[in-house]
């Protein structure tokens, strides 16, 4: 099955199963694909804009479609999504040349949490033992081999498992089948609540970018009032979500998706909340360590600023129209 058909299996399963307030949007709407890796706390600014009607407010007819960081970017490049929030795994094909541009930050940092079975007390005893992560090049096993590294341990000691999505992660881990995996919100609350170990948090061992958004420039050259768009459906939807009233009512939200108890769906919402972009950006500093990390972490010996990595025009426009 070609990337195209694939896609549209995807899109229609996703936006058919996963997301139950799926409709046709109005004739008028234009149509964007957007790619989730998985529908956990650090996608939640689009499932939950979606929702509540954000995206249509900006006239987006939003498919959100679920697959793997690989199959995304491999889509984007070919022109069969709009977009792609997996901007970890999407630096590498940057790297490689392919023009693909961050258009925001939706997240500064990632929230994922190497969890481990109960019997694993510390980031050492994983030597020998499997660890799993989404993919070889994204966000969770850069962060992974991070930790590992940071604990004094060579990485090479440890034996990763790709797993293709976080869900199938955290199966895989509760499940026995990986000694220790990366997860996001609610996904590590909800394993540590069940007597895993929360070994160690990702951003404090690396500057790595959550979710955002990501685009090919060619798209964004055809259709520049397209990105411009989604990027204010987003930011419509990250104001309501910090707007202190609205707290139980994305509680309660999160617990309609996750079975889980309220107090982890709050702690959960908390620990995506804290990294939330305020305006879209990334600090300068943190966006070039993330892209060394990368290079090192992907034996590229090209230097890449942060300018090739993104543009950000897009957003200022989108700032200026969402602020009038």
């Amino acid at each position: 099955m070609g990337i195209k058909a694939l896609l549209v299996v995807l899109g229609w399963v996703a936006a058919v199963t996963c997301f139950p307030g799926f409709s046709r949007g109005a004739q008028s709407n234009t149509r964007a694909i957007i790619h989730i890796p998985t529908k956990s706390l650090t996608s939640m600014p689009l499932f939950f804009g979606k929702d509540k009607g954000f995206f249509a407010r900006e006239a987006i007819d939003a498919d959100l479609v679920l697959m793997s960081p690989p199959t995304a970017i491999a889509a984007l490049v070919a022109g069969e999504l709009d977009f792609s929030t997996t901007v970890g795994a999407g630096i590498s094909a940057t790297m490689r040349g392919y023009p693909i541009k961050r258009i925001l930050y939706i997240q500064q940092y990632v929230t994922f949490a190497l969890m481990a079975a109960p019997e694993i007390k510390s980031v050492r005893e994983l030597i020998g033992k499997s660890v799993g992560a989404v993919a070889l090049t994204d966000a969770t096993a850069i962060a992974a081999r991070e930790i590992i590294k940071g604990n004094g341990i060579d990485p090479s000691a440890v034996t990763f498992f790709y797993t293709q999505s976080t869900d199938s992660s955290r199966l895989a881990l509760t499940s026995r089948k990986l000694s220790a995996a990366m997860l996001p919100p609610p996904f590590a609350e909800e394993t540590q609540v069940r007597g895993f170990n929360r070994l160690a948090e990702a951003k404090d061992y690396a500057p790595l970018s959550g979710i955002g958004l990501l685009a090919s420039s060619d798209s964004l050259n055809k259709n520049p009032t397209k990105g411009r768009s989604v990027i204010r459906a987003v930011l419509r939807t990250m104001a309501y979500m910090r707007d202190p009233k609205n707290h139980n009512e994305l509680v309660d939200y999160i617990l309609k998706i996750h079975k889980i108890d309220s107090t982890v769906a709050a702690e959960a919402l908390a620990t995506v909340m804290a990294v939330y972009s305020k305006d879209g950006t990334k600090p300068r500093d943190a966006v070039q360590k993330e892209i060394d990390i990368y290079r090192e972490a992907l034996k590229i010996t090209k230097p890449f600023t942060p300018e090739e990595l993104e543009d950000m025009s897009y957003l200022r426009r989108a700032f200026e129209e969402f602020n009038r």
